[in-house]
């Protein structure tokens, strides 16, 4: 009963997260969460297969084994696939399709020779290869498939370098781009997806070497098999957690970005005039403690481009937009909290111009090197002293 539970629970974990993403996808379509969707769902397949392997139920193996062929090497491109939805305009559709081309050829091989192995060669595939170590007895038909089933190892061994890279990428480029145009990035940028990628790949290189060992040497070991069917079913809940929560793509981003006409206004040629302008408008004026500012506000107040506010503070200032605003919010923080060491956090944070607490306490965190409420008892413990040390004078 316990052996059977540990088989099944990656399988009931993705068909409870594809019911939820199911729940979400029919409240507020999502072109992202929908790829994810596909995922879970071919996830779901991929450890039912496994299920029917471990529980020995070898007449259902040619079927299960068929769709273990291009699941185990299409739910890579898949994930890849949801990141790119995230992070790409209008991704190419048959470039996806292409992505998924090696699964689809190993299930169409594996698939085929199941269909034309006789049961005599199907039987010694299956006791010697699947559930022994005994390939070198494999002939004919038999043989192939042994190939066809190494082949489905490599091409999932290739795939993982590729999509790690590319997927990390386009993560990257995604952040710059709200980092560049947002103050508040706060369920705007996919920070938590690059955590996720790590995780892929380390569960990836475990599910390869499970392979490259055999799987047959888990089938009679409870304790083997609970490993790794705890970490991928901890895995597919991170994934599907950071999903869930996702409610912001490069096409609501896209929207507000091209809210603000390009050719508004004069354009200001001068940078060094433009930056005097920006510090003027930002920090004399205070235009920083305006919760959920953009840099098309900047745009607009100034009459400019925003491509010109975007080049002033990222190239010649250094940094992100983002963190320019932040920064400043964050110094005004300090001041508050130095003026009255006794006040709300919640209550500084939105005279500082934070939308959220939350968002307010991971800016402190980063730019002061401790949390708003650490730094408050400083503060307090600071001027206690300077009390018990004026009274000793006078």
């Amino acid at each position: 009963m316990i052996q059977s539970m540990i088989i099944s629970l990656p399988m009931m974990v993705c068909i409870i997260l594809s019911a939820l993403l199911g729940l979400s996808l029919h409240d507020r379509w999502d072109k992202p969460k929908s790829r994810l969707l596909i995922y879970m769902v071919v996830a779901a397949f991929l450890y039912l297969a496994h299920s029917i392997y471990f529980h020995r139920l070898t007449e259902a193996i040619p079927f299960s084994d068929t769709v273990y062929s291009f699941c185990n090497p299409a739910v890579f491109p898949l994930f890849y696939i949801y990141i790119e939805e995230l992070t790409t305009n209008q991704p190419l559709r048959w470039r996806q399709w292409l992505y998924l081309s090696p699964a689809f050829v190993c299930f169409i091989l594996v698939g085929l020779l199941y269909i034309l192995m006789d049961k005599e060669e199907t039987v010694q595939f299956i006791q010697s290869h699947l559930y022994g170590d005994n390939y070198a007895t494999l002939t004919g038909l038999a043989w192939w498939q042994g190939q066809a089933h190494l082949l489905v190892k490599i091409v999932f061994a290739l795939e993982i370098p590729p999509i790690f890279i590319f997927g990390w990428q386009r993560v990257t480029q995604y952040n710059q781009l709200i980092e560049n145009f947002y103050s508040d990035i706060e369920e705007k940028s996919l920070n938590s997806v690059k955590p996720l990628l790590i995780l892929l790949v380390t569960a990836s290189l475990i599910a390869f070497i499970c392979n490259a060992v055999g799987r047959y040497r888990f089938a009679d070991s409870m304790w083997m098999l609970a490993i790794p069917s705890v970490i991928f079913s901890i895995l597919i809940l991170f994934i599907g957690h950071v999903g869930l929560r996702q409610k912001f793509s490069i096409q609501d981003a896209l929207l507000e970005i091209d809210d603000t006409d390009e050719s508004t206004g004069g354009i200001l040629k001068d940078e060094e005039s433009l930056r005097g302008k920006i510090r003027h408008l930002v920090e004399d004026n205070a235009l920083y403690l305006q919760p959920n500012l953009k840099t098309n506000d900047l745009a607009k107040q100034l009459h400019t481009n925003r491509n010109y506010i975007y080049q002033v503070i990222n190239v010649e200032m250094g940094m992100s937009f983002s963190e320019y605003i932040n920064r400043r919010r964050i110094d005004h923080a300090v001041l508050l909290i130095e003026g009255d060491p006794n006040a709300y956090l919640a209550d500084v944070a939105a005279k500082s111009g934070f939308s959220s607490i939350s968002t307010f306490y991971r800016n402190f965190k980063l730019y002061i090197g401790c949390s708003p409420s650490d730094f408050q008892q400083k503060i307090q413990a600071r001027q206690q002293s300077q009390k018990k040390t004026t009274g000793r004078s006078l």
